[in-house]
Parts: C-alpha cells; structure tokens; sequence
C-alpha cells in the first residue's frame, strides 16, 4: 500500500512505506511572499501548517489502474474530469471533441504539440450494474480511474486526492494536473497558451476567487471544527483549476493532515496550497464566464478558453463549428 509522505529535508516529494509528520517549521517550500487574502486570515496562520494527526485515510487500491494511459509517452498535462457513473453519453462527447487530443494530438486550425491525456476519476457506485458499465467503457477506451471508495458528493475531495495519488504512481513525469467535470468545454489551445505565457511554478490557474464566505448550512455547508474562520482563503473554482504536478503532490501528501473538507475546490487550491504559499493565476472575465454558459461561438473562436454547463450536445455543436469556422464568421 502507498501513502504519501515527505521528505522536506531534501524538499522533495516521495511516496514511501512509513508516513513522515510534518513539523509546523517545515512546511513552506520558499521564503514566504506578501501576505494575500482575507484580513480575517492574518494571524491565523497555525490553522495552515499540518500537523501530527491524520483525519482521514487515502489507501484506497485502484480497482481500475489505468496503468497504460501514460505508458508510451510523457504528458504535457493530464486532465482529471470528474464524471457519474450513468453519464456514458457525456465522456462519449468529450472524447469525441475537445477530448480527443488525448489520441490524435491535434486541434482543428492550430498546431498543436502538446501530449494530453484525459483520466476520467469514478469510486464505486452501490448499483454493481453502473460499476460494470464504467468497467465496460474502461476496456473500451482505456482513459478511466476507479478506486475503491464509494462514490458520493461528499467524497469528491477523495476522488481528487486519489487522482493526484494516481499520477504520482502511474504518470509521475507529467508537467501539470487539471481538474475539470464532465460538463466543462476546454479550449486547451488557449489554456496552454495561459500556462506558457507565465511563471506557474507554486502557482494555481482557474477562475479565482480571494475571499468567499463560509456557509455553516445547507448544501455547501462546513463546521466550525472543520474550518474556524468566517472567509476561506484565495482559491479557485472547481470547475475547472490547473498546478504543476509537483505541488499537485505535495498538497496531497499533507492533506489528512487537516480536517477533511467536502468542498473540494476550497480544500485543495486554498486551505492545502496555502500550506506552501501557493499563489493564484485567475481567468478573467474575457476568458470565462463565471456565473453563465460561454456561447458556441465563443468557444469555437477561442474568445473564451472555458465553460461550463456544456452538455454532449452542446459539445459537438462547438466542435463542429471548429471544423468549419465559417459558421461563426
């Protein structure tokens, strides 16, 4: 079984037998930059250093290993797309569209050199019918990652996490880790072109946000022993959040160090990056709609890199559109 661990000494991440507890001295990887975020942060600084406990587990085996998705080349970027076991005719799109580049390397219009892969993330469904499904398509098209938690909203942390232990066992040579869903339309052209353009090292891309509300009710609910403050620190959206790999392990290796949080987004790009001082890239408004769908056309001419809300008809209709650019002239 592996679990992650650290060896901070060397200031490098390893996957080794025995864990290794990080000490509240030890837990940035730099010199620490200008303080960014809430004020209500200021002076809370203890609750971002791991540490002695751990909270919850990440051993969990593969049941689905994907073990050939990165095996003849080294990607650029792998992509997890978080999917539902019943939602066979969205992952069908996303193959066929923007996800194709995974097996073709191309995009239509653009020279495209950037190896991809997309590793769509399921854990087990109670209904052992949608599990052999999901086994099926696994066989099929060989782009799927299955680990043996049970599959529910609150476990979308897990899934993650088990992603990013995934690439660091079976893709570990990878440049960058992207977390999307399965109704996102990613313009990857555009979204290279971002990371290519900049510094990402110990940095975060996505549709930021610097200081949102802790709700303590209802669907996004988090307690107080989870997480005290009144605002969480700066983060990305879910929808879609880009790091290098590198830091993409270190966050998990000192996850269950903290409180589990089922706000994913939150969890993973702000309580575990502010551990080593992560910074944020944000996709501005001309890049991304944060609180609507992008139009067919605005996808398809790369006006916008990303949206969500996009589904498998709408997928084929943006594709189609940059097959034949015309129709959006």
């Amino acid at each position: 079984m592996v679990i992650f661990t650290m060896k901070l000494r060397a200031n490098q991440v390893s996957l080794l037998s025995e864990p290794t507890v990080l000490r509240p001295t030890e837990h940035l990887t730099s010199t620490s930059r200008q303080f960014y975020g809430h004020a209500s942060l200021k002076g809370n600084g203890r609750l971002f250093v791991p540490g002695n406990n751990i909270f919850f587990s990440l051993n969990y085996t593969f049941s689905l290993d994907g073990s050939n998705i990165c095996k003849d080349k080294d990607p650029y970027m792998v992509i997890f797309i978080l999917s539902l076991h019943d939602k066979t005719t969205q992952r069908t799109a996303i193959r066929q569209t923007w996800g194709s580049v995974a097996k073709t390397s191309r995009w239509p219009g653009t020279m495209f050199t950037k190896i991809i892969k997309i590793v769509f993330l399921f854990g087990i469904h109670q209904n052992a019918v949608l599990n052999e499904i999901v086994r099926a398509e696994s066989d099929v098209h060989g782009d799927i990652v299955q680990a043996n938690f049970m599959e529910t909203y609150s476990n979308l942390t897990l899934k993650v996490l088990m992603g990013i232990k995934w690439m660091s066992i079976y893709c570990p040579s990878t440049k960058f880790v992207t977390k999307t869903d399965e109704d996102s339309f990613i313009v990857l052209p555009k979204l290279v072109h971002k990371l290519e353009s900049q510094t990402m090292d110990n940095t975060i891309l996505g549709p930021f946000s610097l200081s949102d509300i802790v709700y303590r009710s209802g669907k996004y609910e988090v307690g107080r022993k989870v997480y005290p403050l009144s605002r969480y620190p700066p983060h990305c959206k879910g929808n879609l959040y880009v790091m290098p790999a590198r830091l993409a392990t270190k966050i998990a290796a000192v996850s269950n160090h903290f409180q589990y949080m089922r706000m994913e987004d939150v969890f993973i790009t702000g309580v575990l990056a502010k551990v080593f001082d992560a910074r944020h890239v944000s996709l501005n408004e001309s890049e991304y709609y944060k609180y609507k769908s992008a139009t067919v056309c605005e996808l398809s001419t790369g006006s916008k890199i990303l949206s969500q809300g996009i589904d498998a008809k709408t997928q084929y209709k943006i594709w189609n559109r940059l097959l034949e650019p015309i129709l959006c002239s």
